[in-house]
């Protein structure tokens, strides 16, 4: 007989921003994700103590998901962030900085709770409101008559993870193949309703990156029986496909678990080798040239099917049945019980085979303009391939956001910085209605001020290597690194690369005060910057980290099941 145990108690945790436990942890995370962020940052290794896959990475999406946290308040944060990267896939660690940054000025600064919530939400409609604005000069329009600041917004996602080890010229060129498989994947002079396509990624271990490239149609696994001699008879012409989405291994997977009754003398497999034979036979036809399964197809269908010059396909797996189908235009077809309707044939325009190292990739070519193509991405190992993986895919949504908002932020800590001086600006004269409105009085507004600007500064200086400073100018508010030219006469460039030093500019270091002033926007200017971040990803970003430090500084206690 098992004993019973006694239910313990649940455990509360009165004012959890007071327990120097919590606050340990909350610091910890702040410094796992400050030491992560941006082109030098730290990688981190996750593993368990009992061994098993190691995960080497600074990518919050990755990390947040392999690190356990068992504290409440951490795992809403890192639920919060993980969230924002499923919808936006960019600006994880910019979100976790900036509202690690606002709980700890809010505590530093010794600013009540209820303060500290109605000022922080009073300046994020500010920031809302000036980004939204055609006069915000911290953003940049897309224009897609040019590839260019397409090409920058992607290089600057792929080169802010180190963990993908690419050179700036390697960097370069898989930005240039994330730009040609998003513009690839827009539909163009579509009648209809407009779908856009898709683009699969598959990777390549042990190839040099430069052998990467991006095909327009899909590449497959190379069927283990057929010959590239096979494939000389598809020449350019329109060919059929069908596709089934249900076993044809002749196992009954489709009935289940349940009770099947058979008759004497009844032998079930060969009814249903019976019944795949037929289906053969209509494939054979109805003029089929390729047979796709998504899973295993029996080797007497598939003997039957290449005596009478199929090709077969079998093993496509789940991911790769939609591409199918919006490649060739072929239905799904679940079951083997019923003839193939005739609207369920897709086409493709031919086959042939590529080669890439040692593996040899069966290419499905699109019938017309299907918007789908294949990415193929090589690299030396496997921990840096799938950490490229990873980022080309994000790189691409962040293409993707830009149909809907065409426009970039400032990258390099610059939109940053630029938003903390238009804030301090700003606030200096704030109306005593206002003021009034919000029940506070101009001192505790502008110790809140001073909390939100640090903490938007703090995600700038996160940016610094080790034994650099991070400068502010003092005319338009951009981030400088304290890297010195030749003359040793300051920084070069700034953040974003926009401005170019000059000789009458002034910095004072990022993290000290100074005088309020309004940046001035950038006049008679060709250069175009060198570092932008997704708009839409770091304003809901933003909008995030603001929420979410509100909602934990709102916490009051804390009451955890331990049974």
């Amino acid at each position: 007989m098992s004993r019973l145990c006694k239910k313990k108690p649940s455990v509360f945790t009165d004012d959890p921003l007071a327990n120097s436990q919590v606050c340990q942890k909350l610091t910890l995370l702040g410094r796992i994700v400050s030491s992560s962020y941006g082109p030098h940052g730290g990688l981190k290794q996750v593993h368990n103590n009992v061994g098993g896959h190691v995960v080497t990475t600074s990518t919050s999406s990755v990390l947040l998901k392999e690190i356990q946290v068992s504290e409440p308040l951490l795992k809403l944060i890192t639920t919060a962030i993980l969230n924002h990267t499923e919808r936006f896939s960019e600006c994880g660690l910019f979100a976790a900085i900036l509202c690690l940054g606002l709980i700890n000025n809010a505590k530093r600064l010794d600013l009540r709770t209820s303060v500290a919530i109605k000022v922080y939400n009073h300046l994020l409609e500010a920031c809302n409101r000036y980004l939204s604005e055609d006069k915000c000069i911290c953003k940049v329009q897309i224009e897609f008559s040019s590839c260019q600041l397409l090409v920058t917004l992607a290089q600057t996602v792929i080169t802010s993870k180190p963990a993908c080890m690419l050179t700036s010229k390697e960097a370069q060129y898989v930005s240039s193949l994330v730009v040609q498989s998003f513009l690839r994947s827009v539909p163009c002079d579509s009648p209809g309703k407009v779908c856009f396509g898709r683009t699969v990624i598959l990777s390549i271990e042990g190839e040099s990156v430069e052998d990467s490239a991006v095909f327009p149609g899909l590449l497959v696994e190379m069927p283990e029986m057929l010959r590239s001699a096979e494939l000389e008879r598809y020449g350019p012409g329109l060919y059929k496909l069908v596709l089934f989405s249900t076993s044809l291994a002749g196992d009954l997977s489709e009935i289940g678990e349940a009770t099947i009754e058979i008759h004497a003398g009844v032998n079930p497999e060969g009814m249903v080798l019976d019944q795949l034979l037929k289906l053969g036979e209509q494939t054979v036809r109805d003029e089929v040239s390729v047979f796709a399964c998504q899973k295993v197809i029996h080797p007497v269908l598939q003997q039957y099917l290449r005596e009478h010059g199929v090709v077969v396909i079998e093993r496509l797996g789940r991911a790769l049945m939609e591409p199918v189908c919006q490649l060739t235009g072929a239905q799904e077809v679940a079951s083997l019980y019923s003839p193939v309707p005739p609207e369920a044939y897709g086409q493709i325009r031919g086959l042939c085979v590529r080669r890439c190292g040692s593996r040899e990739l069966l290419h499905l070519l699109p019938s017309g303009d299907q918007a789908v193509s294949t990415m193929l991405l090589c690299h030396r190992n496997e921990t840096v391939l799938d950490e490229l993986k990873v980022v080309c895919k994000k790189a691409e949504h962040v293409l993707r956001l830009t149909l809907k908002d065409p426009w970039a932020l400032l990258g390099g800590g610059c939109t940053e910085t630029l938003l903390a001086a238009y804030i301090r600006h700003t606030s200096q004269g704030t109306h005593p209605d206002v003021l009034s409105a919000m029940g506070i009085s101009r001192s505790e507004l502008l110790l809140g001020v001073d909390a939100f600007c640090r903490s938007l500064e703090s995600v700038a200086l996160s940016l610094r290597q080790h034994g650099q400073d991070c400068l502010i100018d003092l005319s338009h508010a951009h981030n400088w690194l304290s890297h010195l030219d030749t003359q040793g006469s300051g920084p070069v460039s700034c953040g974003c690369g926009l401005i170019e030093i000059k000789s009458d500019m002034n910095w004072t270091p990022l993290n000290t005060g100074y005088d309020p002033f309004l940046p001035a926007p950038i006049t008679n200017s060709t250069s175009q910057p060198r570092v932008l971040d997704s708009f839409s990803a770091k304003v809901n970003a933003l909008n995030v980290a603001v929420e979410i430090a509100n909602l934990i500084l709102d916490v009051k206690c804390i009451i955890r099941d331990v049974n």
